[in-house]
């Protein structure tokens, strides 16, 4: 428990660290912006609430048939019984009990909180190959960087997006697509952060 504690806050601290070098590198960019396009949408995405975004993606966004706040029995339903199910433990950040479920040849990884089984609902939903599952709006592991930027583009967090991540929201609530060789690779649902 002391290790996790440890690397969580570790993990905050650098976040924190982060925010404040994406913040001053913000600002300098848009003194430095030497065309007008550059200025406009900068000054566009600062007007932006990730905050509100990565929610409201959260709430509506699903992977197949799976989504944040699906209970343990309707989980079981559609995907049947995990390969791997890890005991119930506390988590220092949030309070909550958190139990992992691992579909390892569907490639679905869920964290599930709650003290009582039946209770315990997704948290956070992570996909990598072989999952077929698809985004709302179509994307999925394989799916080409620009289209992900395409369809995500009025969401995506350039402050925490480069060409190996976009960010849909923010890294505290939202979609993150990670990139091998312009194919997404990862899909996760959640907060990456607490």
């Amino acid at each position: 428990m002391t290790m996790k504690r440890k690397h969580l806050t570790e993990m905050i601290v650098g976040l924190l660290i982060l925010l404040t070098i994406s913040c001053n590198n913000s600002g300098n960019s848009k003194s430095n912006s030497s065309t007008t396009e550059s200025k406009n949408q900068t000054e566009d995405n600062s007007k932006k609430d990730f905050s509100k975004i990565g929610y409201e993606l959260m709430d509506k966004e699903k992977l197949g048939d799976i989504s944040l706040g699906l209970l343990y029995n309707e989980i079981i339903e559609k995907l049947g019984e995990p390969e791997e199910k890890t005991e119930p433990i506390i988590y220092g950040a949030d309070g909550e009990y958190h139990q992992t479920l691992k579909y390892n040849t569907k490639g679905i990884e869920l964290d599930l909180i709650g003290e009582v089984e039946k209770n315990r609902k997704i948290n956070r939903i992570l996909i990598s190959s072989p999952c077929v599952f698809k985004t709302l709006r179509g994307i999925g592991i394989g799916s080409n960087y620009k289209e992900v930027e395409l369809k995500y583009k009025e969401e995506i967090d350039p402050e925490f997006s480069n060409s190996k991540s976009l960010v849909a929201g923010t890294i505290y609530g939202g979609l993150m697509f990670r990139f091998e060789n312009n194919a997404v690779i990862t899909i996760f649902i959640g907060a990456g952060a607490e």
